[in-house]
């Protein structure tokens, strides 16, 4: 795929176009440490002067009838200049695929500036999430606590596993009224080849005898755990308190005060899934900025003639 030259400033306009095999590597470079899927397909835009060089890229993959997509832009280069031809590419190469919505992936702040660059596009917020932090330290020690003066209370039956064990399906059920994740994405980060996935020993199953009712699912980034998914479907109050208590349990038993770990942090919908606030701030938890997501429904919207490249 080679499109028209970008405009710009620059002593040359940037060309769109995907990466020969032999580009790929340079192309992914301007990601960092950013990681998505292993299948996605890599369109970069490159600076032919002084010297040939990728400025900007973006890696986009299909899920059914949502596409996902994720920019990348050099330090310097204007995000609109670098990156405004890459979304409009990328949309029209979701759209030939049948791709109903483009969703990008990262959650974005208010103060960042994709979300204007996005907006200029026809990108719209469709849900916010909101995060939550407790430093490890007090979350250790106000789990271990708990645990050890309600353990007695915990019923015999119940156990957690790590989710090594366990298929994903076991608790796709559990996650789908939270909204949290979407079961592709899910699956797809329960593998254990998956770069930056789930850590498949911190992540955990609660069960009672055979039957899953609560999940926990969390990445590792440098010195901070990310609670994903953290669920109990249980109607009594009082049990579900002892759920939430199992499911932190397991990983505080397996990670040390004294370890790398400085923090975790907790996300939960705008309005859905209040379980996960409530147990912040029950361990003391500030409450982050809350991060938006943004999505574009295909073939509804007409950008201007000096917008997108020409994809023939």
């Amino acid at each position: 795929m080679t499109t028209a030259p970008m405009p710009g400033a620059g002593n040359a306009p940037p060309t769109v176009r995907e990466p020969a095999a032999s580009e790929i590597e340079r192309v992914l470079h301007l990601f960092g440490r950013t990681r998505f899927r292993r299948e996605a397909r890599l369109l970069g835009a490159i600076r032919a002067r002084p010297f040939e060089r990728f400025v900007a890229a973006a890696a986009w993959w299909q899920e059914g009838r949502m596409g996902r997509f994720q920019l990348a832009c050099q330090p310097g280069v204007a995000l609109e200049q670098g990156t405004g031809p890459l979304i409009e590419a990328v949309a029209e190469a979701a759209r030939v695929a049948g791709v109903e919505t483009l969703q990008y992936t990262d959650l974005l702040l208010d103060q960042s500036a994709w979300p204007e660059v996005l907006r200029r596009h026809g990108f719209e917020r469709v849900r916010s999430e909101r995060f939550f932090e407790v430093a490890y330290r007090d979350a250790w020690a106000r789990v271990t606590r708990l645990h050890e003066r309600h353990q007695t209370e915990i019923p015999s039956g119940w156990r957690t596993d790590p989710i090594r064990l366990h298929s994903p399906e076991a608790i796709l059920g559990l996650l789908a009224p939270h909204r949290l994740m979407p079961p592709a994405e899910v699956c797809h980060c329960w593998r254990a080849d998956t770069a930056g996935g789930f850590d498949r020993e911190l992540s955990c199953i609660l069960l009672d005898q055979q039957r899953p009712f609560g999940v926990f699912l969390v990445r590792r980034s440098d010195d901070v755990i990310h609670v994903n998914v953290q669920v109990v479907e249980e109607p009594n109050a009082r049990l579900r308190s002892l759920a939430d208590l199992c499911l932190l349990y397991h990983g505080v038993q397996r990670v040390p005060p004294e370890s790398w770990l400085r923090s975790l942090q907790f996300r939960s919908g705008e309005a859905e899934h209040r379980q996960t606030a409530n147990l912040a701030r029950r361990m003391g938890g500030r409450e982050l900025p809350p991060r938006h997501v943004f999505a574009r429904r295909l073939n509804s919207f007409c950008p201007t003639p000096t917008g997108p490249p020409d994809l023939r």
